[in-house]
């Protein structure tokens, strides 16, 4: 992938990776990253039903209705088959 950047812009990241101790791809790559997680943290939060799924989840969870394991989760699963 070639990527063309304004001179001011490609100064700024090549100081930005050399503070980093990083490579220009290095920081290309995690500057990609970043971008992308927060586009889908700001999708989510603009999702009411999933919203309203992590508030559950975390009541869930401080109410300690909560299981760990793999173990678990098959015990939980054969419980709810047999039903």
């Amino acid at each position: 992938m070639t990527l063309r950047l304004d001179p001011g812009l490609e100064a700024e990241l090549r100081l930005a990776a050399e503070e980093d101790h990083r490579s220009i791809h290095q920081t290309v790559a995690l500057a990609v990253e970043t971008y992308l997680a927060l586009r889908e943290t700001a999708e989510i939060r603009a999702d009411p039903e999933a919203l309203r799924a992590l508030a559950e989840a975390r009541q869930a969870v401080q109410e300690g209705d909560v299981i760990y394991g793999t173990d678990a989760v098959r015990s939980l699963l054969k419980g709810r088959q047999a039903s």
